[in-house]
C-alpha cells in the first residue's frame, strides 16, 4: 500500500461526490444479495459509510477492516445506533485473521493496492478466510481494462493519471476535496483471475459499474465517464 496517508475527514467527505453516490455506491448496492440476517465483513471501510448502510439494509452483523487508524477512529465515532452491530478493526486486510464466518465481504478499492499477483494472491486469501463456504466477495475497484497515457476523467472530480499497461504501474487519482492523492497499482485482468484462484474462489466475474437511472446530473453528465471504459469496474468472486 502506498505510504501516502489519506486525511479521514476529507475521505468521508468525498463520498458525497457525484461519482461516488451515482456510480460506486448504486453500483455496490446493486450488486448485493439479500443481506437481512446476513453477517458481512467491510473491507477496506474507511470511516465505515458503508458498514452503517449495511446495517440500515438488514445485515445483523458487520465487520469494518481498514489499515489507517484515522479511519477507524472516525468510524467508531459514529457508531451511534449501531453499537452491538457493527466492530471495526484496525489492520491492513492481508494482516486480518478472518474465522471464515461471513456470508458476504465487501471492498471498495481494496484490491487497487496490490502491486504484483503475489500481494493479489495474499489479500484474496485474507477475503477468502473471512467468508464461509459459498461466500461472495463484491468489489468495486480500478479498471484495469481502462489503459491510456496521460489524464482522464478530471471533469468528475476524479481525475485519474496513469502511464500504460505495466504490472505494477501506479495509477493516480486526484479527488476533489482531498489534499493528498490516491496511489494505486495497475494488474491486468487475467492477473486479478488468477490470484482470486489461487486463494481458493470458486467462481470469479467482472461486472460494468452501473449508472443510477435517476442521478441528478443527468444522461448528458455521464457521457465520457461511460465512453470506451470507465475509471472503475466492479467484481464478483464466490467460495
Amino acid at each position: 500500500m502506498s505510504n501516502i496517508t489519506y486525511r479521514a475527514g476529507e475521505y468521508a467527505d468525498s463520498k458525497q461526490l457525484p461519482f461516488r453516490i451515482e456510480v460506486e455506491r448504486h453500483t455496490l448496492f446493486s450488486l448485493l444479495p439479500d443481506i437481512k440476517g446476513k453477517r458481512i465483513i467491510d473491507v477496506g471501510c474507511g470511516e465505515g459509510i458503508y458498514s452503517r448502510q449495511l446495517i440500515d439494509l438488514g445485515a445483523t452483523h458487520v465487520i469494518g477492516v481498514d489499515g489507517a487508524a484515522d479511519f477507524i477512529d472516525l468510524a467508531r465515532s459514529k457508531n451511534e445506533g449501531c453499537k452491538g452491530r457493527i466492530e471495526y478493526h484496525h489492520s491492513l486486510i492481508q494482516d486480518f485473521r478472518g474465522q471464515e464466518d461471513r456470508d458476504l465481504a465487501v471492498g471498495s478499492y481494496v484490491l487497487s493496492y496490490p502491486r504484483n499477483l503475489d500481494e493479489a494472491v495474499t489479500y484474496c486469501k485474507s477475503i477468502a478466510a473471512c467468508l464461509k463456504r459459498g461466500g461472495q466477495f463484491i468489489g468495486f475497484n480500478n479498471n484495469p481494462f481502462e489503459v491510456f497515457d496521460g489524464v482522464r476523467h478530471e471533469e468528475y472530480g476524479c481525475q485519474k493519471e496513469m502511464h500504460g499497461d505495466i504490472e505494477g504501474g501506479r495509477v493516480i487519482y486526484r479527488v476533489t476535496g482531498m489534499s493528498n492523492p490516491i496511489i494505486n497499482f495497475f494488474l491486468k485482468p487475467e492477473t486479478y483471475e488468477q490470484a482470486f484462484r489461487e486463494a481458493g474462489f470458486s467462481r470469479f466475474n467482472w461486472v460494468k459499474v452501473l449508472l443510477n437511472p435517476n442521478n441528478p446530473q443527468g444522461t448528458d453528465y455521464w457521457k465520457n465517464f461511460f465512453a470506451d471504459e470507465p475509471p472503475f469496474i466492479s467484481m464478483i468472486a464466490e467460495k
